[in-house]
């Protein structure tokens, strides 16, 4: 088995969002692709097995298989594009555990960009003043009264708790063992706290062990509830995450509009090769 370390959204290596690529591998179980993630200790890895032209992708965190993530896919879109892209500009179907995905890569100015097609957003749930207060309770965020707009809980391919906030992301604290409870019964996987005016987030896993610096799969509900909020007037958006990890992250954002519906977003951002690695057999 081999494995390719690279850095998503970022333009030079040891910035941005760390991945693992795993391939070219036989036979491997679940467990054996949770234990070597946990061994890599990124937030998540992907692996991938390429055969005439399909490509058939499973994505883990440290402790389960997602159906769906937005950085790890972005970096396998590196790995696709040097192993199996002939052109500069490539287009390529990735098949996951659940439906596929299309990604785009290219170069330009010696710069490698992929991007993500993520569709139209899905808003499954307006969470309630009680459930708000819970959240912001959790993560010790007081209610900034400037705050005029509610929590919603959006997917692109993976359900977020989009939390706004007016500031105080330095200020966040986990009060809780556990954000599952509180957001799992609102039809949520993960959390993102989002500061509405400078465009900036911050999210963990739901037990606030470990911190991510880059997600791509809460970039497009993130642009779905700034759209439907009317906190946009550009279609294209730029949202920043990894500052207090200092690894400074930038998600570019394109949204899609059509007869004032978001149809499609679409997710990019610079990808950088960092390592090729062979295992030990």
């Amino acid at each position: 088995m081999k494995c390719k370390l690279v850095d998503v959204f970022a333009k030079s290596k040891l910035n941005g969002n760390g991945l693992t690529i795993f391939y070219d591998y036989g036979d491997i179980s679940h467990d054996e692709m949770l234990s070597w993630t946990q061994e890599m200790r990124q937030f998540e890895s992907i692996f991938v097995q390429s055969k005439k032209g399909k490509h058939i992708a499973k994505i883990y965190t440290m402790d389960e298989e997602l159906d769906f993530a937005g950085h790890p896919l972005l970096g396998l879109a590196y790995h696709l594009h040097e192993e199996f892209g002939s052109d500069e500009i490539y287009k390529w179907v990735v098949q996951l555990n659940k439906g596929e995905v299309q990604l785009s890569s290219y170069w330009r100015d010696g710069e490698f960009i992929a991007s993500m097609r993520q569709g139209q957003p899905k808003f499954l749930y307006t969470l309630t003043r009680s459930e708000e207060d819970a959240l912001y309770s959790a993560l010790n965020i007081p209610k900034n009264k400037e705050v005029k707009f509610g929590a919603e809980v959006i997917s692109t391919g993976l359900p977020y708790v989009i939390l706004p906030v007016i500031g105080n992301l330095d200020e966040i604290k986990f009060n809780v063992p556990d954000l599952t409870p509180l957001i799992e019964p609102l039809g949520a996987k993960f959390l993102y706290i989002l500061d509405i005016k400078k465009i900036e987030g911050r999210t963990w896993d739901n037990y606030g062990s470990v911190e991510d610096i880059a997600t791509g799969s809460a970039a497009g509900p993130v642009a779905a509830f700034l759209f439907k909020n009317g906190l946009t007037e550009n279609d294209s958006i730029i949202l920043n995450q990894g500052r207090f990890l200092g690894r400074p992250s930038q998600i570019l954002i394109k949204m899609y509009v059509r007869n004032s519906t978001l149809v499609d977003i679409e997710v990019s951002g610079n990808v950088v090769k960092v390592a090729n690695i062979k295992l030990e057999e």
